[in-house]
């Protein structure tokens, strides 16, 4: 192999490495929307139980 068919085979792997970066980069970032679009969920659903506690809680309190 010549020295400039090295050259360009190390520019291909340095593509492909940067492209793979890349993928796991978007994936990583895919699988941190699904956390926090999870997380805030679970913040609402606190935040209604909490409501509805005190709800709960004003009602006993009349019976």
């Amino acid at each position: 192999m010549t020295q400039s068919q090295r050259v360009a085979v190390n520019h291909v792997l340095e593509s492909v490495r940067s492209a793979k970066s890349l993928v796991d980069l978007a994936r990583y970032q895919k699988e941190s929307q699904k956390l926090i679009s999870m997380f805030s969920m679970l913040l609402r659903i606190g935040t209604n139980l909490n409501e509805v506690e005190t709800r709960l809680q004003t009602l006993k309190g009349k019976v």
